[in-house]
């Protein structure tokens, strides 16, 4: 078992058992089921319904690319975690009487959609699969995160942590994880008829601290202390 992560910076104890049940010979295709714990670091169990899990490496056509919305509001993003597959276009409208520049440094969906007032905003596209986070340049307490997938295998975690994917042709696959305050996990797992692997991925939560971001220029903001480079 291999453990990764999007977000070196980012730690967190995130325990996921994967279930895969095999369908009818006929059909070679399983549904992965499994829990996300997220533990915080007085050992209390984090809100796990903001995690994206999703399948790598399965055949099949793309994912249909969606259209999607990240409105701003009271001088924050909603909603603040939010999962598109590759190709989406993501709009940012803007519902405050107030300026607002949206951008992102995140490799290969860096943007800048410049400084515009109330009305419905500017939008991207998200070109490239991996994690992007979202700031204003006017207001640093701003941030949103975007989960680009590659593939149509995604689920949300409920409340509880469990999370359903159906209909994963047979194969061995990659399945990741991710949540704002922990990071990414990894692991593989061998979807045959007959067959039910599970599979564990566990983090550390223990040392997750928020830092303040830079700006658009990479320089702090105005008044801003001690801020670092995010490294996405």
């Amino acid at each position: 078992m291999r453990i990764s992560g999007f977000a070196a910076r980012l730690g967190t104890a995130l325990a996921i058992e994967v279930v895969a049940a095999g369908m009818a010979p006929m059909t070679r295709a399983a549904t992965v089921a499994g829990v996300v714990a997220i533990v915080e670091r007085d050992g209390a169990r984090g809100d796990p319904s903001s995690a994206v899990v999703w399948i790598e490496g399965a055949p099949g056509p793309p994912p249909s690319p969606e259209r999607a919305a990240i409105t701003m509001r009271g001088k924050a993003f909603e909603p603040a975690v939010l999962s598109l597959p590759v190709g989406s276009r993501l709009a940012f409208p803007n519902a405050d009487p107030i300026l607002h520049n949206v951008f992102s440094v995140s490799a290969d969906n860096q943007f800048d959609l410049g400084l515009y007032p109330r009305g419905p905003g500017r939008e991207v596209v998200l070109r490239s699969p991996g994690i992007v986070r979202v700031f204003c340049n006017v207001h640093p307490q701003m941030e949103a995160l975007v989960v680009v997938t590659p593939g149509r295998w995604v689920a949300r975690p409920a409340a509880d942590g469990r999370f359903s994917i159906s209909d994963v042709p047979d194969g061995r696959y990659t399945v990741r994880v991710w949540h704002e305050r922990g990071g990414s996990g990894e692991s593989q797992v061998e979807l045959t008829a007959g067959n039910v692997p599970e599979v564990e991925i566990r983090l550390d939560a223990s040392a997750w601290r928020r830092r303040p971001h830079l700006d658009k220029n990479g320089r702090p903001y105005q008044g801003a202390q001690g801020a670092t480079r995010d490294p996405y």
